[in-house]
């Protein structure tokens, strides 16, 4: 049965994939995002299908779009903007919540918000001291705790059906290649022979998730039976790597010759960040399928794609003459 569904954040690098998803399974998709869809390597040509809608807002201001489900990915992305945007950070995810929860209640619709793995805080250190100022993880993570909290408020003051996913790191085709996230910044890096910084020893241990693995649990969780209580499930691979070695195999399938030198290490940076998918194994049936090499590869291949595409948009008639 074709479904009316609002993508919140649907040009950023999961709301993408997802709106491809829901598109593909035949249903008529409102991407909501204040980034043009046309900007989106993989939503340049989505805008010419019959069932997709592309929206041009805001969440912080509110908005009613008819509706069956809401998916609320819409986050400023931590590494690139969350030291120079930490209000607008807070406000997306407060007041959008606030919005998208009030949506979902007029429409009698679910949402499904996406939270971080960020909001488990038991061995971050919190930098919100006067001589510091807040750190960009504890920005981050007081942002999605509120909008968690909202959630279950709504669900248990007025029936609103929500579904909170705990994601954890993601990467893979699509990405921005000004992201600074690890996968991807590292590959581009390797691929242009440039040195590839590391934070500390390179020691910390991180899991990695393909994308479209983590739209499947998306899906799963949206999809699956109410309940009394807010369900809430961590996404993500459970297999950790360190990051240097997550480096050296970048370093090796791109057979760059860059160096990977270390540099001071960041005072939020966390030992270990690894999800608990035991409630996804259980309550969605959902386990990441695509092993790191695999999904390394074909990072790879689309980091490649675009580094040629950009080269050759950017030569003149006289240069290539």
């Amino acid at each position: 049965m074709q479904k009316r569904i609002v993508v919140l954040g649907g040009v950023g690098f999961i709301g993408t994939h997802l709106c491809l998803r829901l598109l593909d399974e035949g249903h008529e998709v409102f991407c909501v995002d204040v980034r043009d869809a046309a900007n989106s390597p993989l939503l340049r040509n989505a805008e010419q299908h019959p069932t997709f809608r592309y929206v041009h807002h805001n969440i912080i201001n509110s908005f009613g779009i008819r509706c069956d489900e809401i998916y609320n990915l819409a986050s400023p992305s931590m590494v690139r903007y969350n030291k120079a945007l930490p209000v607008e950070t807070l406000k997306v995810n407060v007041l959008g919540s606030i919005n998208a929860l009030d949506t979902a209640r007029t429409e009698r619709a679910r949402v499904l918000f996406a939270s971080s793995g960020d909001v488990y805080g038991s061995d971050l250190r919190m930098m919100c001291d006067g001589a510091t100022g807040c750190s960009t993880h504890s920005i981050l993570a007081e942002g999605k705790r509120a909008a968690e909290a909202l959630h279950r408020a709504y669900q248990a003051e007025f029936g609103v059906d929500t579904r909170i996913a705990r994601i954890f790191n993601t990467y893979g085709s699509g990405a921005d290649l000004m992201d600074q996230r690890m996968v991807i910044k590292t590959i581009v890096a390797a691929l242009q022979n440039r040195d590839i910084l590391i934070n500390g020893s390179g020691e910390q241990l991180r899991t990695f998730c393909w994308v479209e693995d983590i739209v499947d649990g998306l899906i799963r969780l949206m999809e699956s039976p109410a309940a009394e209580q807010t369900r809430t499930v961590d996404l993500g691979s459970n297999r950790e790597t360190s990051i240097r070695a997550l480096a050296e195999k970048i370093v090796a399938l791109t057979g760059s010759r860059s160096r990977i030198l270390h540099v001071k290490d960041r005072p939020d940076d966390r030992r270990r960040l690894t999800p608990d998918i035991t409630t996804a194994r259980r309550e969605l049936g959902w386990a990441p399928r695509t092993p790191l090499l695999e999904g390394l590869r074909r990072t790879i291949s689309y980091v490649e794609k675009e580094l040629s595409d950009k080269a050759c948009a950017s030569l003149t008639w006289a240069e290539m003459n």
